[in-house]
């Protein structure tokens, strides 16, 4: 007789252990839920919420951490830990739908993590995100940072369908840096820039484009040339209304990215209490403001921003816990050739490969990168440990 441990990070390897065992098919998926423990943070939940929670947790077998003012009984929000396997969420996803204080909502949001099967919408078609895609970045910008603006729209075609052909599920043109310290530039001339790259690419390619730009005039450009989605670094605060309102009736994705202050003065002491918390809080109420315009939710992708307002330790913070944004739709893992990654591990391309994969194994779903070519590559051994 032999007794080990086994080593369940997700549903599949549950289901993989509890079929090993040759038991009746008819159980695999229940069981296999029971195997696999989630631990949900529920930030400024109603005390008295979080008394319910933790009765109905217990009913269930799960178990609450909370604040000692809940014990108490006091007045206020708290925040809470729920640890409990898939199979426990889903019956108390069953009785919070009758309670107060917002537990209605918590079972939606609940629901959402452990059953929503994740996709990225554009136009009328959607990209399936069951491993992660990558986006290949073409840059018009002859500032770009990375050093590879081009300026010839033909060799801007050349560069995305060659990132087609080597396995780019979506291709990112931006015609504006934004790199630390840079200067923001007029739309006139981002437009310029832009749109001749773009109608020779959506000619030529059959994977979406998105493209990389915060001002209104530049997306409607963009759109009414077939654009597929528009990846905001600002998150549409500065278009608001009328480019939330574009996006929606062009029926568009939109990728919404967190910055502290703007690329100009990003990087001057950037400070956060919790850096996790506080950005995941600013792409949930975005997300929120943006779905009230008409956009739909399986539209929305959100970009935790590394490198924009953050230290190297921020930075590292989020890409570890960059599979926390799930629950707020599509993620991208957006390091490539980032100066964090030069600063951890120096200047070549074998550590932003590195980056990019470990954003990726950590929950990003989309990859944005410069070297599509090694980054396919890289990321078949993620799809390989999810399928065996």
């Amino acid at each position: 007789m032999i007794v080990r441990k086994a080593v369940v990070s997700s549903f599949s390897d549950a289901l993989k252990l509890v079929k090993n065992t040759g038991s009746s098919s008819v159980v695999h998926e229940l069981l296999a839920k029971k195997g696999v423990l989630n631990a949900i943070v529920i930030e400024k939940i109603d005390n008295r919420a979080a008394n319910i929670l933790k009765q109905e947790a217990i009913s269930v077998g799960a178990s609450v951490a909370l604040n000692e003012n809940v014990s108490r009984f006091k007045k206020g929000v708290s925040d809470t830990v729920l640890f409990a396997t898939t199979n426990q969420i889903e019956k108390l996803v069953n009785k919070f739908r009758l309670q107060p204080f917002r537990l209605k909502e918590i079972a939606l949001k609940l629901e959402n993590i452990v059953n929503k099967k994740k996709v990225f919408k554009y136009k009328e078609r959607y990209l399936d995100l069951s491993n992660p895609v990558v986006m290949g970045i073409v840059n018009v910008d002859p500032n770009s940072f990375s050093g590879d603006g081009l300026t010839d729209p033909d060799e801007a075609l050349k560069r995305a369908v060659e990132f087609e052909r080597l396995g780019a599920g979506i291709i990112d043109i931006g015609a504006e840096s934004s790199r630390p310290g840079t200067k923001l530039v007029d739309a006139k001339t981002e437009i310029k820039r832009l749109i001749p790259a773009l109608k020779r690419i959506k000619k030529n390619v059959k994977i979406p484009v998105s493209i990389d730009t915060y001002k209104y005039e530049t997306a409607k450009a963009a759109l009414d040339e077939g654009a597929d989605i528009i990846n905001d670094i600002f998150a549409l605060r500065r278009g608001k209304e009328i480019s939330a309102r574009l996006i929606a009736d062009a029926k568009a994705g939109v990728i919404l990215m967190h910055m502290k202050g703007i690329p100009k003065d990003m990087q001057t002491c950037p400070e956060y209490k919790n850096c996790t918390s506080e950005v995941y809080g600013f792409l949930a109420r975005q997300k929120e403001y943006v779905v009230g315009f008409g956009i739909e939710e399986e539209r929305i992708a959100v970009d935790p921003g590394p490198g924009f307002g953050k230290t190297v330790e921020h930075n590292v913070e989020l890409i570890k816990s960059i599979g926390v944004f799930s629950t707020l739709g599509a993620v991208v893992g957006a390091v490539s050739r980032k100066r964090f990654v030069k600063a951890l591990a120096g200047e070549d391309r074998t550590s932003f490969i590195a980056a990019n994969f470990l954003a990726a194994f950590c929950g990003a779903d989309i990859i944005r990168v410069h070297d599509v070519k090694e980054t396919v590559k890289v990321l078949k051994i993620i799809e390989t440990f999810r399928r065996i």
